[in-house]
């Protein structure tokens, strides 16, 4: 039914007959099928329109509104979109941005994109109890070497060749007075969520790279030696770690293969 209604020539030339395109709506005993989705043509793509607004708030402030309004229909006839809840509306659009003609005079935007839905999985993301160091009081440091850890579902790290958090950070900000240097700026942010607010901070290369190496499901053991293989401090682990548990953004520690209770 999308795939009629967002493209206007095939909705105009969609003439359904008994047992042709029925399946889509019932032939009414008034009016025509056409006239019947054509109630839909103009407030569908409106509707997603205004999801892709708010999810992407930083792209369609940096772009513009009648640009993003064009992008949003380019996106919705490209593109079925298979679930009834409309948060989930923009979930391919940093993939869709790779290859769209916007992207070739703003080269930051699927990044930016990406960085926007992760805020948006973190907003909504259901909460998980905090990981109790108790439980692992008594580890070897096999056991250690062997450990996985398990992120709360809103934690996620985007990284970029650009300055991304700046730019997401300016979304509210007058589009004349946003002055961000975009040479030779890459970026590693953090998302996270702080009670009901989510939160993007940088982070450097090193952090970046182990937590990178741990939320993707690494051993503890693996991802610290491709750290110090690298010229990493692995010193600074411990207080990356500490730091990691004071922000709650740990769900567990476990041992594959072993039952931790949870």
């Amino acid at each position: 039914m999308a795939a009629q209604i967002v493209n206007r020539d095939r909705l105009d030339a969609f003439t359904p007959e008994e047992g042709h395109g029925s399946e889509l709506v019932a032939l009414p005993q008034r009016g025509t099928v056409v006239e019947r989705l054509r109630v839909y043509a103009g407030g569908y793509p409106v509707r997603v329109e205004e999801a892709l607004t708010e999810t992407f708030p930083a792209i369609a402030h940096v772009v513009g509104e009648a640009a993003f309004a064009n992008l949003a229909r380019r996106y919705v006839e490209a593109r079925s979109l298979h679930s009834y809840n409309l948060n989930d509306a923009g979930a391919d659009l940093p993939r869709f941005l790779r290859t769209d003609a916007l992207t070739g005079r703003l080269q930051f935007l699927p990044d930016l994109g990406r960085l926007e839905w992760q805020v948006a999985c973190a907003f909504h993301a259901r909460d998980q109890v905090t990981f109790d160091p108790t439980a692992v009081v008594n580890w070897s440091m096999d056991d250690w070497q062997g450990a996985r850890l398990r992120f709360q579902p809103w934690v996620a790290l985007v990284t970029s060749e650009w300055p991304i958090r700046e730019i997401w950070e300016s979304r509210e900000m007058p589009i004349e007075e946003i002055d961000i240097d975009l040479d030779h700026r890459p970026d590693r942010v953090l998302v996270r969520r702080s009670g009901y607010s989510v939160l993007c901070e940088s982070v450097d290369d090193a952090e970046a790279e182990l937590l990178g190496a741990l939320v993707e499901g690494q051993t503890l053991g693996s991802a610290i030696a491709t750290l110090t293989a690298r010229g990493g401090d692995p010193a600074s682990v411990s207080a990356w770690f500490t730091r990691w548990m004071a922000l709650r953004l740990i769900e567990d520690c476990f041992i594959p293969g072993q039952d931790t209770g949870r």
